[in-house]
C-alpha cells in the first residue's frame, strides 16, 4: 500500500530544470542548496510565477516576485546588474540565484545562523524579531525534511 492511505507523505518537487539551479546557486554563493529550496517552498510553494503584495491599510507597499519572492525593494539594486522584475518572473533560475545572493548577503552581515535566514523574509529590524524567528522556524522545519533529518 502506498500514498496517503498508508500514511506516506508526498514531497514537493521543484519545477523541471530548477533543481540544478538550486545546486548551482548554492555553490556560487556558498549556501546549502537545500536551504535555498526550503526558502523557496516556504516563500512561494515553488511557484516561479508567484506574486505577493505587501499591504498596509489597503495600500500596496511592495511586492514579492517569483519562486524566491524577491522583494521589489531590491529592484533598484538589481537594475544596474541588468536584472529586472520581468526577468525574475520569466527566469526561475535567475530568481533562485538572486535569492541565494540575498541570503549570502544576510549571512555576511549577521553570520551563519537562523536570524540571517529569518531576515530573508523579515529583515534585521529589532521590531521584526518575532516574525523573523517564526519564518526561520518554518524554513528550518522544511530544511530538516529535505536533509532527511526531520
Amino acid at each position: 500500500m502506498t500514498g496517503a492511505a498508508s500514511g506516506a507523505t508526498f514531497k514537493r518537487l521543484p519545477p523541471p530544470g530548477t533543481a540544478l539551479c538550486f545546486r548551482e546557486a548554492g555553490v556560487k554563493f556558498g549556501v546549502d542548496w537545500r536551504l535555498l529550496q526550503a526558502i523557496a517552498e516556504v516563500e512561494s510553494g515553488l511557484n516561479p510565477q508567484a506574486i505577493g503584495l505587501n499591504k498596509r491599510n489597503g495600500r500596496v507597499l511592495s511586492e514579492d516576485v517569483g519562486m524566491m519572492q524577491i522583494n521589489s525593494s531590491w529592484f533598484p539594486v538589481l537594475k544596474p546588474m541588468g536584472i529586472t522584475r520581468e526577468m525574475l518572473l520569466k527566469n526561475p533560475c535567475q530568481n533562485i540565484h538572486v535569492g541565494a545572493w540575498i541570503l549570502a548577503k544576510n549571512i555576511a552581515q549577521n553570520g551563519v545562523n537562523w536570524t540571517s535566514v529569518g531576515a530573508y523574509n523579515a529583515g534585521f529590524k529589532e521590531a521584526n524579531e518575532p516574525f523573523r524567528m517564526k519564518y526561520a522556524r518554518k524554513v528550518y522545519d522544511r530544511y530538516l525534511e529535505l536533509t532527511g533529518a526531520g
